[in-house]
């Protein structure tokens, strides 16, 4: 039963990637840049929980959040190389309240995104359909005025 499900993982999964792969290429980034990666760990942390809650086959929410959440992650990859990439500068650079809320804000930014695009989608697919209709209904009056009313009735 076992090898069954592994093998459904299996193929499931893209053929070109492998994450071992690319956890093994980065890191020895993430030691040469510790500093960066341990600022970027915690204002990241918005994007592991929506990883955690999207159970979508397109894991749409976790590509939305986790790209707002870069953008606002990017103040603190800025203040770590304005005041130097090292292990001093990391805590001062977590108390700064302001890339907290840039971090959050960004993460926030991609859920009210993922949350507003169904019904924005839901009302276009309704006003193109209601147009549709209306041209069809057109061309409809259009048939009878051109070839009478036997046209639209049933027989």
């Amino acid at each position: 039963m076992s090898k069954q499900a592994s093998t459904k993982a299996a193929a499931a999964r893209p053929k070109g990637f492998k994450p071992t792969l690319l956890l093994i290429l980065l890191l020895p980034v993430a030691v040469v840049m510790a500093p960066l990666a341990i600022v970027l760990v915690a204002a990241m942390v918005p994007s592991f929980v929506a990883r955690l809650v999207d159970t979508s086959p397109g894991r749409h929410l976790t590509f939305t959040v986790s790209s707002f959440n870069l953008i606002g992650a990017l103040y603190f990859v800025h203040q770590i190389f304005t005041k130097g990439n090292s292990l001093e500068v990391v805590t001062t650079v977590l108390r700064d309240s302001i890339g907290w809320l840039a971090a959050l804000s960004g993460a926030g930014c991609g859920w009210l995104l993922f949350l507003a695009m169904p019904p924005l989608v839901a009302k276009m697919a309704e006003a193109q359909s209601a147009l549709r209709m209306r041209r069809v209904h057109r061309d409809q009056k259009q048939l009878v005025s051109d070839w009478g009313q036997s046209v639209a009735t049933k027989d």
